[in-house]
């Protein structure tokens, strides 16, 4: 397998983490009515710049682009995994509606939250797999070993600049502290 193709899937396995953490969170909320808002005010902040500014930036601007020009048109996997991140966009636009209604006093929105997490962990864990068993192969089997050390290191540039030197570790971070709290 490509080292680029690997990135995004190891990536993946963060992103799963963390959508462990939020369906916990979710189901704390229903049994309890707990909703710890710093952790989400922090998972928020992973879904905005981890999921959508450094990965999906590293899909849409990098690797599709490069599966296009390796034949794969845009009319089919790659079109549905722009229309879903768009969908990913207004499911962590509304979670954050919700949270900053919730925290400025309206308790009814607690349930908003929950909905629309689920609706989102729902939508990117089936984005997921369609992405590591269809469309992911498809661009591995056309790319040179050339192509894939300047998606590799298009994508390090990327993170660099998006998220800046230090921001990934810190949410690897988050992502143990918070899986200490809600999975072990």
């Amino acid at each position: 397998m490509s080292k680029a193709i690997q990135q995004l899937k190891d990536e993946h396995e963060g992103i799963k983490l963390m959508f462990r953490i939020l369906d916990k969170i979710c189901e704390r909320h229903k049994a309890t009515d707990d909703l710890n808002t710093d952790h989400l005010v922090d998972i928020i902040e992973f879904f905005k710049i981890f999921v959508d500014k450094c990965h999906h930036g590293k899909e849409e601007d990098l690797l599709f682009p490069a599966m296009e020009q390796a034949g794969i048109p845009r009319q089919g996997p790659i079109g549905v995994m722009l229309v879903e991140h768009e969908k990913g966009r207004g499911y962590v636009k509304a979670i954050n509606a919700a949270l900053e209604k919730f925290k400025a006093g309206d308790k009814s929105a607690a349930d908003e939250i929950t909905d629309n997490a689920e609706g989102y962990m729902e939508l990117m864990l089936s984005h997921i797999d369609k992405e590591n068993n269809i469309l992911y192969p498809m661009g591995d089997q056309r790319f040179s070993k050339g192509k894939d050390e300047e998606l590799f290191e298009g994508f390090e540039k990327l993170e660099e600049e998006r998220i800046g030197a230090g921001k990934h570790e810190e949410f690897h971070k988050l992502l143990h502290n918070l899986k200490k709290i809600y999975t072990d």
